[in-house]
């Protein structure tokens, strides 16, 4: 289709509108002597987001078998769905001009992708049976189908269903836009006060969609300003800071104890080692190897020379660590103990052992003046493709979280434990934050940070007062302090989390009221943006709620909300724009272009932003995380919200953890089902009894169909739950039942 650019679609959330409120749409495909036409009822897929580009997205239609129609679709052909919007007459009355000629107003998009047949009788009544209970909520009195499924299963053989694969969309708003804003509010105002209801909706969309004076800011997405920011190098102020306090004590692991003097020097030695194999400002280093002063250490040489530091786990299969140096392309490749075993164009080099008695001058360290656009580090972050991808984030992106974290913690120097795997972001907070603010870093042995009982004695013996802990490992800990007579051994004042929703849980609550001086803050970022917002949660822990916010935006950061729906722009995807950006994914221009959009000049005059693919709702200032929009569910056509379904679990007697997923057993059928697991030292779980407690809580589509007890749940690298690998043990589990069923049954 053909669309002036004057006519084009502003936002992606006006061609949903379009699609979501006019779904019976004309599919067109070729035919044997002339194109095939059929008005079809359409649906987005279960599961598909809610916002953004619908390029990528699945719809799924139905129609009659006997339609000649059905006979020509065949698998993988090409095939385009019309959505026709609303659509008026403009006489030429209303433009007051001479000469003058009518015009016809109308809102249409064209969708073009790749179709299949759903031939199996399961999926076709999955298809039909979405899109009535979608018909019904959107245009119906909501009337359930569940009543009449056996009639449908009667006569779903006569129906035949499709799914059709976005690759393309055209939208095209013809709403006069050539002519003058008064000439539009004329135009508006007439189509508002038709008799003609489809009229009336030209107009209401013509004033939505910002034509007129009167709304012409109504399409501006809602933006939120964490004020200006000029934080100083995150390398000056740790040297500002060594040169303050040169024998306090700097890094503290299982085998050494450093002073600041002693840690910038061992850092100046590793700094003068990459010198002299031409390491320059610019350029990659990775370093392979655990949690450890070394570590540490080669992180703050190779940043002292302007190279751009890429942390390896050693522990990650060869083939992943073969694509992560590949893709990062490093000049030098240092490592604690043994080199790791693949092959890489790098200089292969031994992280050196610091002198005895090493402690120079810091004011003597050098360092390579910082620019804002210098990349700090590299991380990987995981890939639909099952290639992980690296983000690269500049010095204007850390340098602010830094500097943030200084100003905004209880103190800038408290004794911080290292708990963050070196691959997850969280742990720049917790190495680069407080060494420059002059704190101690003591690296938490990686034993005890499965074992949440030994992870709180050791809390205790090394007094550590700021932690940082994703929310199942705050969780766990909060259950293993329970069962402790007194906390008042523990040092701790501020505890952070962050890479997941957190859930006020019955023990986390009780946690922080036996911790009357410790605060919890609720951080949110994400590797494309480092940290955006915090939220630190106040009043009686009795009180919190059971999802916080995520809260506001850092200073130099501005928040952005593309909404979800024209019609309340409070609730959208959350753009983010400012200080925290990265300079993007390495060698994957497309996906940059994707995430990473142009924007028309924000408040504070940005013009690029992440799109996060998470859903929130803005109240006031303050952001409410709602769900990830990839991973937003639809069940029997009804929205389910899976972290409200997990807080509940996580309010019963007994649960440890909790989550709830999706799982398809075969194409088309998708339902929910949960696995938890138990408190240490209570009697077993009564699974009918969960469930019984969920009914009286939740709907009834968002009450899982089965509900799993497992010894553990799976932990991505970083401490959050795999939420892929408990789908895969759920689905496991469910079909052996099936089989043992087959066999007995």
């Amino acid at each position: 289709m053909y669309v002036p650019k004057q006519y084009q679609s502003r936002e992606h959330a006006w061609t949903r509108f379009v699609m979501r409120n006019h779904p019976l749409a004309t599919l067109v495909t070729p035919g044997p002597r002339v194109p095939q036409a059929t008005h079809v009822p359409v649906i987005f897929a279960p599961g598909s987001p809610q916002s953004g580009d619908v390029v990528g997205t699945t719809l799924l239609g139905h129609l009659n078998r006997a339609n000649p129609h059905w006979r020509w679709l065949e698998d993988d052909m090409t095939a385009k769905l019309v959505f026709a919007g609303p659509h008026g007459y403009v006489t030429p009355v209303d433009y007051h001009t001479e000469p003058a000629a009518p015009t016809w107003n109308f809102v249409t998009v064209h969708v073009v992708g790749t179709l299949r047949r759903i031939e199996d009788l399961d999926g076709t009544l999955e298809v039909v049976r979405g899109t009535v209970l979608a018909y019904e909520n959107d245009f119906g009195v909501g009337w359930n189908p569940e009543s009449s499924l056996d009639y449908f299963r009667s006569i779903g053989r006569a129906v035949g269903a499709f799914q059709l694969r976005v690759e393309h969309v055209d939208a095209m708003f013809k709403l006069s836009q050539g002519q003058t804003p008064e000439q539009q509010d004329r135009i508006i105002a007439r189509f508002e006060a038709a008799d003609s209801g489809v009229r009336r909706d030209v107009g209401r969309i013509m004033r939505e969609f910002g034509l007129g004076t009167a709304a012409s800011v109504d399409v501006e997405r809602p933006s939120v300003w964490g004020g200006a920011a000029d934080p100083p190098c995150l390398l000056e102020s740790l040297v500002d800071t060594a040169k303050q306090r040169p024998d306090e004590v700097a890094v503290v692991d299982d085998e050494r104890e450093l002073t600041y003097a002693e840690l910038l020097g061992w850092a100046g030695d590793i700094a003068g080692l990459l010198r002299d194999r031409g390491v320059a400002a610019g350029d990659r280093v990775a370093v392979a190897g655990p949690r450890s002063a070394e570590v540490v250490a080669a992180m703050l040489g190779v940043l002292s020379v302007g190279a751009t530091y890429v942390p390896l786990d050693s522990e990650y299969p060869a083939r992943r660590l073969a694509h992560m140096l590949s893709d990062s392309a490093p000049k030098v490749l240092l490592h604690v103990g043994a080199a790791p075993e693949v092959t890489t164009g790098a200089a292969v080099v031994a992280i050196p052992e610091p002198r005895p008695g090493h402690a120079p001058d810091p004011s003597a360290w050098p360092v390579v003046a910082c620019s804002a656009d210098l990349p700090v580090y590299v991380i990987y972050t995981s890939g639909s493709t099952g290639r992980p991808k690296g983000v690269a984030l500049p010095h204007s992106c850390v340098d602010n979280m830094v500097e943030w974290q200084r100003g905004h913690s209880r103190r800038p120097d408290p004794r911080t434990a290292q708990f963050a795997p070196l691959n997850f972001d969280v742990c720049f907070q917790e190495i680069l934050g407080t060494l420059a603010g002059g704190g101690t870093l003591v690296i938490v042995p990686e034993r005890l940070r499965s074992d949440p009982f030994e992870l709180l004695d050791w809390l205790a013996d090394n007094r550590i007062e700021r932690l940082f802990l994703p929310y199942l490992g705050l969780h766990m800990l909060s259950v293993a302090a329970a069962s402790e007579k007194s906390l008042a051994h523990l040092a701790l004042r501020e505890v952070n989390t962050a890479g997941e929703q957190i859930v006020c849980s019955p023990p986390i609550r009780e946690f922080f009221t036996r911790l009357a001086d410790c605060r919890l803050d609720n951080h949110y970022g994400q590797s494309e943006s480092a940290m955006v917002t915090a939220h630190t949660l106040t009043g009686p822990p009795s009180q919190w709620p059971s999802q916080p916010p995520i809260g506001g935006p850092l200073p130099g950061c501005e928040l952005l909300i593309d909404p979800v729906e024209p019609d309340d722009n409070t609730i959208g995807e959350l753009l983010v724009a400012g200080a925290p950006l990265a300079l993007g994914y390495l060698n994957q221009p497309e996906l940059n272009a994707r995430r990473y959009i142009t924007i028309p000049p924000t408040p504070q005059g940005h013009t690029r932003a992440f799109r996060t693919g998470d859903l929130v709702r803005l109240d006031g200032d303050v952001v409410q995380y709602l769900s990830r929009l990839d991973h937003d569910v639809k069940i029997r056509g009804t929205r389910v919200n899976l972290l409200e379904v997990d807080a509940c679990l996580l309010e019963q007697p007994g649960v440890a953890e909790a989550i709830c997923v999706v799982v398809e057993l075969s194409e088309g059928t998708r339902s929910l089902h949960a696995a938890v697991t138990a408190e240490p030292g209570l009697p077993p779980l009564d699974v009918a009894a969960l469930l019984d407690a969920l009914r009286e809580v939740l709907p009834a589509v968002s009450v899982p169909v089965s509900l799993h007890v497992l010894p553990e749940l799976p932990l991505t690298s970083s401490g959050k739950i795999d939420r892929e690998a408990v789908v895969r043990q759920v689905a496991e589990r469910i079909d052996q039942r099936s089989n043992a069923v087959g066999r007995h049954g």
